[in-house]
């Protein structure tokens, strides 16, 4: 068979491919990260929600109430940092998606072409040994009435 005449671009399409895969892979990585900072955070929140509520009952000062408050705030203002860092994340991860997707095609569209011009020199191929084999037959019955 003969060699693809885009063999080389397709194999850098192949190579480009994986290289996105992988962009895609660590990004998702990073969002999946942001996603459990944040559980984290919401985790310790509820925690010291039920503390505080447990000390309610038990008795509170008032600076048991304002390092409560003060950490509260604190915590909330973390998981919104978290909250935007994880919707950039998110961009991002729907880019690489998206520039994954571009480089799947490309490369398939190559495939198909490479497919397209195996198929053209098989039946090419296949055409010429019909040929030969129908000279051949002539020949036989040439040779046969004489």
């Amino acid at each position: 068979m003969p060699r693809f005449s885009l063999e080389t671009a397709l194999k850098v399409r192949k190579r480009l491919e994986k290289f996105y895969q992988k962009a895609l892979a660590d990004e998702v990585q990073a969002e999946q990260q942001y996603k459990e900072k944040l559980e984290l955070m919401s985790s310790a929140l509820d925690v010291h929600n039920k503390d505080l509520d447990d000390a309610k009952e038990n008795g509170l000062t008032i600076s048991q109430l304002i390092l409560g408050g003060h950490f509260q705030q604190r915590i909330e203002q973390q998981m919104e940092l978290i909250e935007y860092q994880l919707k950039e994340q998110q961009e991002v991860v729907d880019l690489k998606r998206h520039e994954l997707t571009l480089a799947t095609q490309k490369k398939r569209v190559l495939e198909i072409l490479k497919d397209k011009e195996n198929k053209k020199y098989i039946d090419e191929m296949e055409r010429l040994e019909r040929l030969e084999a129908d000279e051949i037959a002539q020949n036989y019955r040439r040779h046969a009435k004489i």
